[in-house]
């Protein structure tokens, strides 16, 4: 894995996301479509190996520094000087508020389907492109405590995965998280499993319930979005956009942008 062509994969992710963008505007269509085919074995060992791939690439990417968000614009297809001048537009109210709005003394506009928004970062300015923006998040709650000691003292996170989870929004939700992670938190994504299934070799099994004072998050799927604080671990949950929406509302505090 530590040997993998990063150009061919950053394509590769690159038309995951065009490929999840297409399918987020005709998702009330697809949602009256019939359940994906079951995948065999070895089709199920290769879609995960491809998820822990993304994570090492993600990883591969946050050593890159400087250019890391050069790459990261180009994968969400999004022209940095429209996002600039939308920005301006917003802080003059000439926007739509289907365009751009404010929101706790951030400016959000939207582009090519993302919420963008900036904040200082280190003495820089931090662009950080979502796929919702905060109005559309504050129904999702946050329960529970973290130790927040345990969690931010620990340079690398595991992010932890369900291997019998074969999902498009999974995916997503996993690419945001651990974008958002290397790109804006300086933390690094390490790629794991909830339960030790086809395709986990050698991967860490771990879950917000044996984390044991290890910095884990943990995704899985519910009928409805949540988070909960366990500990040393954060534990996000939804189904579909719903989930995607959950890991945004949990960056979005991790930014200081909600409470």
């Amino acid at each position: 894995m530590v040997d993998l062509d990063i150009t061919k994969k950053i394509e590769e992710l690159k038309a995951r996301e065009k490929a999840a963008e297409e399918k987020k505007k005709n998702e009330i269509k697809e949602a009256h479509k019939s359940d994906e085919p079951v995948l065999n074995e070895q089709e199920t060992k290769n879609e995960f190996k491809n998820v822990l791939i993304m994570l090492a690439v993600i990883i591969g990417l946050f050593a890159l520094t400087f250019g890391g968000y050069k790459i990261y614009s180009g994968i969400t297809s999004a022209d940095v000087v429209s996002v600039d001048e939308l920005h301006q537009q917003n802080l003059d109210n000439k926007l739509k508020p289907e365009e751009g709005y404010m929101y706790n003394g951030f400016s959000f506009v939207k582009v090519d389907g993302l919420w963008w928004t900036e904040l200082n970062k280190f003495g820089t300015r931090l662009k950080i492109p979502l796929h919702f923006g905060p109005k559309e998040l504050e129904n999702i709650t946050i329960k529970g405590s973290l130790n927040s000691t345990a969690f931010n003292n620990q340079e690398d996170v595991f992010v932890a995965i369900d291997p019998l989870i074969r999902d498009k929004y999974y995916t997503l939700a996993v690419s945001e998280l651990s974008f958002n992670m290397v790109k804006g938190m300086d933390r690094a994504p390490i790629g794991s499993c909830t339960r030790n299934e086809t395709g986990c070799d050698n991967r860490t099994i771990i879950s917000c319930d044996t984390a044991q004072g290890r910095a884990a998050v943990e995704l899985a799927l519910s009928e409805k979005p949540m988070i909960e604080l366990k500990n040393s671990c954060i534990k996000i949950s939804g189904n579909n956009f719903d989930l995607v929406r959950a890991v945004d509302r949990i960056l979005y505090q991790w930014y200081g942008i909600m409470s």
